[in-house]
């Protein structure tokens, strides 16, 4: 049996294939995997579609349809709930054999909710479950804290992300990759820091999502503009989601493009983005917003610069902001940004106002003395270090 497992990163296999292994999530040996069991994550650099070489894959290198009889979600696995979380785990199902499975963790519904995590009712509003004889894509609970989720006779419809985009699209990237390298060696390294980007942007999507909608709630119209490295992707799944209202917005990427990347990216989504989305490749020094925006993203766009740099960057994203818009900043910073210093760029955003904070690793917004928990324990542990530090978290000022 082709079983695969998928991992956030090789330090947490082990953990993930023991919450599968274990006898008290499988009593009645309903969903063990097999021991030959195939690991990949997403950022691997080791290319290749054989199941036996025992290696750690990517998995989202191109590989053969209806490859795997079932495919395991690691509880290191971010489980968003949002539109990129459910468009990935319908291009998942296009991997497995017919009468295979997609088995993960589940939450329960307050659990779900608090992490904005999948959640039963979550997973059959978007893969809809049996509706007498026609078969839609079924969603099974096995065990406690576990789910699987199959295709019927009927698939559901397609969920337009950049999840999409990156499975459609991949196996073109890779080749031009290759061509471009001249050896696999080349290849697997260019090919591994697209699919990062991409798997990067699953988390600050979902957060940012889920800021906007604690924010603004679904119905209010809200334009976004962004500057960061990632060709428009965060943008465009904003637009593109179903559970904010996002009417509008621009992207100034501005680290070294990817012809080959932006050509393709801009062209896929020209059909669903139209004229809402203005995405630009630009530098740090000659940024611009556009007026009128509710909400302004700089991810990891300040880190490289010099603190003033940092600060006019700061300071242009505040005045371009409407009443009650959102300065939203995410970043990996040195000790300066971390909220122990009294100096430095965490207290430069204080002083623009409340400051609230998410996690990185889970949906949630970060309360003081509030423990978020979660079924791995090696993540519980990094909530904790990333409540005490926040130098992974986003930060989050409303202009009054």
């Amino acid at each position: 049996m082709a079983d695969a497992a998928f991992h956030l990163t090789e330090e947490f296999i082990t953990e993930d294939l023991e919450y599968y292994f274990s006898g008290e999530r499988d009593k009645n040996n309903q969903i063990r995997p097999d021991d030959n069991i195939y690991s990949m994550t997403p950022t691997s650099t080791h290319l290749s579609v054989s199941l036996e070489d025992d290696k750690v894959g990517n998995f989202f290198y191109p590989t053969l349809p209806n490859l795997f009889d079932r495919v395991y979600i690691g509880i290191s696995i971010p489980l968003f709930a949002s539109n990129w979380g459910a468009s990935f785990l319908l291009e998942l199902l296009k991997v497995v054999k017919p009468g295979g499975v997609i088995i993960l963790p589940v939450y329960p519904e307050g659990q779900a909710q608090e992490k904005g995590h999948w959640s039963r009712s979550f997973l059959e509003n978007i893969f809809l479950s049996r509706e007498r004889w026609t078969g839609f894509s079924n969603v099974r609970a096995e065990n406690d804290g576990v789910m699987s989720l199959s295709v019927g006779r009927k698939w559901p419809d397609p969920i337009a992300s950049t999840a999409q985009w990156f499975y459609q699209q991949r196996a073109n990237l890779a080749l031009g990759k290759l061509l471009e390298a001249g050896n696999r060696d080349g290849l697997a390294e260019a090919f591994a820091e697209i699919a990062t980007r991409v798997w990067a942007n699953y988390t600050h999507n979902s957060v940012i999502e889920r800021i906007i909608l604690d924010t603004f709630g679904v119905k209010a119209p809200v334009k976004v503009n962004c500057v960061s490295n990632d060709y428009g992707l965060l943008v465009t799944d904003l637009l593109l989601s179903s559970y904010i209202n996002v009417e509008g917005g621009s992207t100034v990427h501005i680290t070294q493009t990817e012809e080959a990347v932006a050509k393709s990216f801009a062209s896929y989504f020209a059909p669903h983005t139209g004229d809402q989305h203005d995405v630009k490749m630009g530098d740090r020094d000659s940024i611009e917003f556009n007026n009128n925006s509710d909400v302004i993203c700089l991810i990891h766009a300040l880190s490289g610069l010099n603190q003033s740099q940092q600060e006019a960057l700061i300071d242009k994203a505040w005045g371009n902001l409407n009443t009650n818009g959102l300065l939203i900043v995410h970043d990996v910073m040195p000790s300066a940004w971390h909220k122990s210093s009294e100096a430095g760029l965490h207290q430069k955003l204080e002083n623009l106002g409340a400051l609230s904070t998410y996690s990185s690793i889970v949906a949630s917004k970060i309360e003081n003395n509030v423990e978020i928990s979660h079924y791995s324990s090696i993540q519980e542990a990094k909530l904790v270090e990333e409540r005490e530090q926040q130098a992974t978290v986003f930060k989050v000022i409303q202009k009054m």
